[in-house]
């Protein structure tokens, strides 16, 4: 592993007085919080308020208050729910972690809320060192910024300036790229850009097709069709490593192999969007789960970190000017995004025998033995580490939202994703529990039998 550098604000943060200071704050706000619930009717109507101010209902009715406990969260109104949505990948370390809570209090009483690229604080460095020590060498170079969509945009716009003229990006069919305008439009999913100027400069290959032994051959063929179709106008072809919104899906090295060394000899840039992968497949990033690091030039991190950044080669360092930004990030995100990496490497997460990688088989042999049980209710499940995804019944996705209505309602949340079929999602807390396992598992199966019961399934 890497020796890691310490930030020259490292010590203020972990200075035992300072620990103290915030652990008795954080201490002070679960109490309080545990002392507050709403009645059921005041939590309904503050749900409701939300939805009518931000002009459409939440999905569901949630809203938290206090901190939670690992898998479990706190609502408003004293109860708690199993959560294995994760905020949509948000919450890595789950609910109410007592070290990065004090690690936020400790950060939120330093110099100034958000840090901007200007004047940047100790926090900037910690992270972006703590990034850099893990992407390998060819990434020499860290830019940080706010949310998920932010680094993309921010890659896009290195990769253009690059190639330019160049202007058209290659991406996979079913790839989620992020919701500003450019980004909707890389993005296979045309509700998602629904009512939008489009310009018509991507390009979609078919991603890996377990079923079918010449799907690598299938898309490099494709990718062949659209050089020689826009010969000299294409920039760089994204990389979903793991499709998030579109189903889960992964797929072999090799066939990220094959087409990124294509990608390489066309002279085109190989960019990697891990936004929802970040720290999730086992390693820090998901290039270097499936051994790719000598061929990445632009990478994209975001959600388990708090925050976002694109960490990118020499040759894709940008000239003064195009890349900038008033926030790098909050100073609470930074620090706890920090020392999520730092926990990562230091707590024995990562590698093939880590901690991630042993939940991953956990979960799959609950799968497996949840799909004997139910053979008509569940069907093949996708996914790799911390990030899983499972077909209910036909894959409808009537059927799914049902499924995730009772579960919801037994006390467990999660998420959706994919289309035709529409999977159940689950992005665990990479510190989940076996016994948080164990009832997510059992409301999971409760809710299928309920749904099934309720239609007239089979199960």
């Amino acid at each position: 592993m890497p020796r890691r550098s310490r930030s020259p604000l490292e010590p203020l943060l972990t200075a035992p007085a300072v620990r103290e200071a915030a652990r008795a704050l954080v201490e002070a706000v679960a109490k309080e919080a545990a002392q507050r619930a709403l009645t059921p009717a005041q939590y309904e109507r503050a749900v409701k308020e939300i939805g009518r101010r931000r002009g459409r209902p939440l999905a569901f009715p949630t809203l938290l208050a206090g901190p939670g406990c690992g898998a479990r969260v706190r609502l408003a109104d004293g109860t708690t729910k199993l959560d294995f949505a994760s905020g949509i990948g948000v919450y890595g370390f789950g609910h109410g972690d007592p070290n990065l809570l004090e690690t936020a209090a400790a950060a939120a009483a330093c110099d100034t809320v958000f840090q901007g690229h200007l004047a940047p604080g100790g926090e900037y460095l910690r992270l972006s060192r703590a990034l850099l020590r893990q992407a390998g060498p060819r990434l020499r170079h860290c830019w940080l910024s706010v949310s998920g969509a932010m680094a993309n945009e921010n890659a896009l716009k290195m990769v253009l300036q690059r190639h330019h003229p160049a202007d058209r990006i290659v991406a996979f069919e079913r790839g989620f790229a992020g919701r500003s305008l450019a980004l909707s439009e890389i993005t296979d999913k045309p509700g998602f850009r629904e009512g939008l100027p489009l310009r018509g400069n991507v390009s979609y290959v078919p991603f890996h097709d377990a079923a079918d032994p010449g799907s690598t051959q299938r898309t490099l063929d494709a990718l062949d069709a659209h050089l020689d179709r826009h010969p000299g106008r294409i920039a760089a072809m994204l990389f979903e490593l793991v499709q998030g919104e579109g189903g889960f899906h992964t797929a072999p090295p090799e066939f990220f192999r094959a087409l990124m060394e294509r990608c390489r000899k066309a002279g085109i840039a190989v960019w990697v969007d891990e936004v929802q992968t970040f720290g999730r497949t086992g390693e820090l990033f998901g290039f270097k789960t499936f051994g790719l690091e000598d061929l990445v030039d632009v990478v994209t991190a975001g959600k388990l970190l708090q925050g976002s950044a694109v960490l990118f080669s020499k040759r894709y360092n940008p000239r003064p000017g195009l890349v900038a930004g008033t926030y790098a990030g909050s100073t609470v995100g930074l620090a706890v995004g920090a020392r999520i990496v730092e926990r990562l490497e230091e707590e024995g997460f990562l590698g093939p025998d880590g901690r991630i990688a042993l939940l991953a088989r956990r979960v799959e042999k609950r799968c497996a033995a949840l799909r004997r049980r139910s053979p008509r209710a569940v069907g093949p499940r996708t996914g790799i580490g911390a990030m899983h995804a499972f077909v209910p019944f036909d894959g409808s996705a009537e059927l799914a939202r049902a499924v995730l209505r009772a579960a919801f309602d037994e006390g467990l949340l999660l998420w959706t994703c994919g289309a035709s079929p529409t999977k159940l999602r689950m992005l665990l807390p990479v510190n989940v529990s076996d016994e948080e396992l164990e009832s997510g598992f059992a409301i999971l199966e409760k809710s299928l039998q309920r749904v099934a019961e309720e239609r007239g399934l089979p199960c």
